[in-house]
């Protein structure tokens, strides 16, 4: 087939693919009130053919005007392929962890930890830390396009933090056993801290579970606290 020979229909609220006149699949655009310089895509092709990846996302990118967004599994070559080769590149690597103490490889746990909430002090500075630290680590995959406010309508209301000449130096956001959000001032202080976390959180639940962005410094110190983990991730694939 010609790859030239691509149209896109839209049929509210997608768009038919169609090649030489038959259709492919369909594919959504949608934005996140939260991060809106890219234009996320959601693609439901009958196959992924990598000879038309180029001349399509060609012209989604004009119809989006600004960058183009797609997420993929690691495993789903052929989506990873279809996206490589319509000129898009993995931004970031997300690994799903669920670990009992069993995976902990253990280590140094003896930072004081102190809990927070919301209202009071420690709390709010907590979100004013993470926020900044979010802002910084992930501005080159997503910026942040909201406010502040907006951001700590998302952070969980109990934060654990540890602190250092007075002054937060490292925390965690939970809910449950989920570590939600984390973030530190420096590596050094960080890794200690995250040990008592671990090892704390583990003294409650069976298994302790979080999301690890690779752009996430402190995220990943505390992937590697864990053994027999998947390489597995949810890749961020980004069209300029």
């Amino acid at each position: 087939m010609r790859t030239n020979d691509i149209t896109l229909l839209y049929q509210n609220p997608e768009y038919a693919v169609y090649q030489d006149k038959n259709c492919v699949g369909v594919l959504q655009l949608y934005e996140n009130p939260c991060h809106q310089k890219n234009c996320y895509v959601r693609l439901k092709m009958n196959s992924f053919d990598p000879q038309i990846s180029a001349v399509l996302f060609d012209r989604l990118k004009k119809i989006a005007k600004r960058p183009l967004q797609v997420m993929a599994h690691s495993d789903n070559t052929a989506l990873t392929d279809f996206l490589r080769a319509g000129g898009f590149q993995c931004r970031r690597k997300c690994y799903e962890i669920e670990a009992a103490a069993k995976d902990y490889i253990g280590g140094n746990a003896d930072v004081q930890l102190l809990d927070s909430c919301r209202g009071k002090k420690d709390y709010e500075n907590s979100c004013r830390m993470m926020f900044e630290y979010y802002v910084k680590t992930h501005k080159a995959v997503n910026p942040w396009t909201a406010d502040f406010d907006m951001f700590c309508t998302k952070m969980p209301g109990e934060v654990i933090c540890a602190k250092a000449g007075g002054q937060i130096a490292s925390l965690a956001f939970v809910e449950g056993n989920e570590i939600a959000y984390l973030c530190g001032a420096n590596p050094q202080h960080f890794v200690r801290f995250a040990h008592s976390l671990v090892k704390w959180m583990l003294e409650q639940y069976e298994t302790v579970c979080l999301e690890c962005d690779d752009c996430d410094w402190a995220a990943m110190i505390v992937r590697s606290l864990f053994q027999n983990q998947s390489a597995k991730s949810l890749d961020t694939y980004i069209a300029d």
